[in-house]
């Protein structure tokens, strides 16, 4: 847990004010009555010095321990308010698409009825007819099909058949040149077809013949805009024409009557598990909550505004497609379980704002204040300017609900019924450096004063100054307001017949420019009372410090920088007188 240790500007400076006593006085006066025992001591103006503080570095005024979220970089001592957790995305799949199975028959008849004799005869062929598949189902990610693929082959066979009439006979059936067309959607093992999905026969005999092939996918278009796109029902339909041309020979023919060959083309059904096309599959992530806990004291203060010079949210992300996904994101900054009005930040193109892309493959996106990160492993940066917003006032946690989307209108392939993983995770860096808007609160209090102070009942005083001499290597101006110091008794009180004032001048801590060269500044609180035994009543002065804007913006704050009240002295205007009675 971050601790924010007591810082020791006032309370020396308090403990050394000196208790005067009194010794030797012969008993045969009696002092009450015949003397004024009431002296000055100072004159016109005293002054008591009460001694310095020791250095105190950022690392023992703020104390972190492992696994706080506010920690010093190794290497630069900067501190970094750091998180990192993972992000759940669900994976995403996009189911098998199932084309039925189709036949179609081509017909010709070869002798006619009333042809006659016997011999043989040359036939000349030029016969057509469709091939109809249909997909049903089609998951809605699927916007254009340009091609479907199967592991498992389906078949597509070919078989010649052959019927006669009357009492005729024949002996065989050749092919001459018979150029089969098939449909050119069809995508065959490498080999079993010619170019253009023309199955050529010359020489072969057709009678009882037949042929298997081998489909494994359908091709229906190599670009967006010529794929088939199924309709409100999610199916498509897929036609094609078989065509049968050249000449076939009959031979053997004896007899009368008729005979007629028959090509029966059956296709059968193929469960598709790739697909190439326009595909938009739908990526759901959970929301998630960053949790900013364990934070400093300082930055948990209601007054607190942050003003960070460049704050960064790394976004790890692998993504399995092969196509680019885009992140759309709505980040909230939440205190009290509700929401920081105003101070939402929307990033993506969804947004109209920059995209935020993930290319295939394993992604590290800086998402900062100025659109440059140092971070190693970083493969984009996206400019977010509003991101401090969700710093300005530190929030209890920052709701993130990520919107992955594929946007991609051009054709990719993905594996159908396939978990798609996308392995996610965030990681918030903010380094300490402050720009001009930055409100820190800083409270701190002197405690237990009266033990030390109750028996300056005989110090008769009205007014008293302090005066602390402040040397600051840390590059935040500082500022105590009088209306920012309290005083209390021993019972927790406010004295407020204790008067504060601070000169304009004399509120300011000056900041060091560099973070490094200290820069010496002086304060001064006035403290006034009619109550002339106000300091014997004092038993804890509680004090904010503001930081605020100075000239050393965009330097980082560093556990090595420090702060060192090199004096710390008491003014008392007109001395002090001191009560002997």
């Amino acid at each position: 847990m971050c601790k924010v240790k007591k810082m020791y500007p006032l309370w020396g400076l308090l403990l050394s004010f000196p208790l005067w006593t009194v010794s030797c006085v012969d008993n045969k006066y009696d002092l009450d009555k015949d003397i004024d025992m009431t002296i000055n001591v100072g004159g016109e103006h005293l002054t008591i010095p009460a001694g310095s503080s020791d250095t105190a570095y950022l690392s023992k005024i703020i104390e972190v321990e492992e696994g706080d979220i506010l920690q010093p970089d190794a290497a630069t001592r900067v501190y970094h308010l750091t998180k990192r957790d993972d992000i759940d995305v669900d994976p995403t799949t996009v189911k098998e698409v199932t084309i039925s199975s189709a036949n179609t028959d081509l017909k010709q008849e070869l002798v006619g009825s009333g042809d006659g004799g016997s011999g043989s005869k040359t036939t000349e062929l030029d016969v057509k007819n469709n091939l109809r598949a249909e997909a049903s189902d089609i998951d809605e990610a699927l916007i254009e099909l340009g091609a479907l693929g199967a592991k498992t082959p389906t078949s597509l066979t070919l078989a010649f058949e052959f019927l006669n009439t009357g009492n005729l006979t024949f002996g065989s059936v050749t092919a001459k040149n018979l150029e089969i067309q098939l449909p050119d959607f069809l995508m065959f093992e490498k080999g079993e077809v010619e170019e253009g999905n023309k199955l050529i026969l010359n020489n072969e005999e057709l009678k009882n013949a037949q042929k298997v092939l081998h489909v494994i996918g359908y091709q229906f278009g190599g670009k967006a805009g010529e794929g088939e796109i199924p309709d409100k029902n999610r199916t498509i339909t897929i036609n094609g024409l078989v065509t049968m041309q050249g000449q076939v020979v009959t031979s053997g023919i004896n007899g009368s009557g008729s005979l007629t060959m028959t090509l029966d083309v059956t296709l059968e059904e193929m469960t598709a598990n790739s697909v190439t096309g326009v595909i938009q599959p739908e990526i759901k992530a959970e929301t998630t909550n960053i949790e900013l806990n364990d934070l400093p004291d300082f930055l948990k203060d209601e007054e607190t505004r942050m003003d960070i010079t460049n704050p960064v949210i790394l976004l790890r992300a692998e993504n399995q497609l092969e196509t680019p996904v885009e992140v759309d994101a709505v980040l909230t900054p939440m205190k009290g379980n509700a929401q920081i009005d105003g101070k939402e930040v929307k990033v993506g193109s969804g947004y109209g704002k920059t995209p935020v892309v993930l290319a295939s493959g394993k992604n590290v996106i800086a998402l900062s204040r100025t659109g440059e990160c140092t971070i190693e492993g970083v493969t984009s940066n996206v400019k977010v300017e509003d991101i401090n917003d969700l710093l300005e006032t530190i929030p209890d946690d920052i709701e993130v609900d990520l919107q992955p989307v594929v946007r991609n209108e051009g054709y990719y392939t993905a594996e159908l019924g396939r978990a798609y993983e996308m392995p996610s995770s965030y990681e918030v860096d903010v380094p300490l450096s402050f720009e001009q808007n930055l409100n820190i609160v800083y409270n701190d209090s002197v405690q237990d004063l009266n033990k030390d102070l109750n028996d300056l009942d005989k110090v008769i005083l009205k007014k008293a100054n302090v005066l602390l001499t402040v040397d600051n290597a840390i590059p935040l101006k500082l500022q105590l307001k009088p209306e920012n110091v309290l005083i209390k008794d021993v019972y927790g009180n406010e004295l407020t017949a204790v008067k504060k004032t601070i000169e304009e001048d004399k509120q300011y801590v000056t900041e060091s420019t560099d973070g490094e060269k200290p820069v010496t500044s002086e304060l001064v609180l006035n403290l006034t009372s009619e109550d002339t035994a106000f300091l014997s009543k004092i038993d804890r002065i509680c004090f904010k410090l503001t930081a605020v804007p100075g000239s050393a913006t965009g330097v980082p704050l560093k556990d090595t920088q420090w702060l060192k009240v090199t004096s710390i002295k008491l003014s008392v205007p007109g001395g002090v007188n001191v009560d002997l009675n």
